[in-house]
């Protein structure tokens, strides 16, 4: 049963495009890894799978009833 789609998702910050035309399906059981170097784009592709940031160009679909979060490497937690 497949439970995200990501659907041909474009994201970039001036000249730089980060993510280009990133199509991606998780189905039910599912586990996967998101890897590579600093600064190319692993932060800003969870963000937006999570709903924090939109993209440029493309969609994330999710399944009904299910929810994506997104935890930061320095979380600000309140007191």
């Amino acid at each position: 049963m497949n439970i995200l789609n990501v659907e041909k998702v474009t994201k970039g910050y001036g000249n730089r495009i980060l993510l280009d035309e990133v199509t991606l399906g998780v189905n039910d059981g599912d586990k996967i890894g998101v890897i590579g170097r600093n600064g190319t784009g692993k932060s800003t592709f969870l963000k937006i799978v999570a709903g924090l940031e939109q993209p440029d160009y493309g969609n994330v679909v999710k399944g009904t009833g299910i929810t994506v979060s997104y935890l930061p490497q320095n979380p600000v937690f309140e007191p």
